[in-house]
């Protein structure tokens, strides 16, 4: 009998690690290695690494903790019902209502399902030749990030070439001719001094 009862707690363990195992391989896409416990292993052990386990796929999986949640707050959900129980406590009139009610959407479901099975899949071939070109196009993509950087570069760079010709050409040659034209302005006086001064002697001699 604890024969019995044992062959029984290891077969018990063995379907959990499986259904963790496909749980695993469904959310990741890959089992780890370091993951699959021997069959030697204690059961307490056993299943103190399937908790572990567990608890490191809910905290890299968004989808396992929102199932967590769901569970935790609505196990109903998750509980096998017999096709003879309804599982509601509307009455058959309330759900009739409900069906009738949304009746209009069944042929248009109906429809888009249909066209998607009538999508044709795309050949193999040409499937296979998009993954070899990834790595191709992960090439680019970098480059393109490069040259859009070098580009950045480029433009900082002449919008302070810019600038810098504006402040001491445009601007410096402004002063210049400010100063010139000031320079210009003093000499006229002088001369219409000058001259003014000249017609003064002119007229008293």
């Amino acid at each position: 009998m604890e024969n019995t009862f044992d062959q029984t707690a290891v077969e018990t363990i063995d379907l959990l690690e499986a259904r963790l195992r496909r749980i695993e391989y469904a959310v990741c896409g890959h089992v780890e290695d370091a993951a699959i416990a021997g069959q030697k292993t204690s059961a307490i052990k056993r299943l103190s690494s399937l908790e572990h386990s567990l608890h490191q796929l809910a905290s890299k999986s968004r989808v396992v903790q929102d199932l967590l949640k769901l569970h935790s707050r609505y196990p109903d959900l998750f509980q096998q019902i017999s096709p003879d129980e309804l599982p509601t406590t509307l009455n058959t009139e309330s759900i009739l209502a409900i069906v009738l009610a949304s009746a209009s959407s069944y042929p248009a479901t109906a429809s888009r399902l249909t066209a998607i099975l009538d999508t044709p899949i795309p050949p193999t071939e040409l499937s296979a030749h998009l993954i070899e070109l990834q790595p191709r196009i992960a090439k680019i993509g970098v480059l393109q990030a490069a040259q859009n950087a070098e580009v950045a570069e480029l433009r900082e760079r002449s919008a302070a070439i810019i600038q810098r010709w504006y402040t001491m050409d445009v601007l410096g040659a402004g002063d210049s001719w400010a100063d010139l034209e000031g320079r210009v302005g003093q000499v006229e006086q002088r001369v219409r001094r000058a001259a003014l001064a000249k017609r003064l002697d002119d007229d008293m001699i």
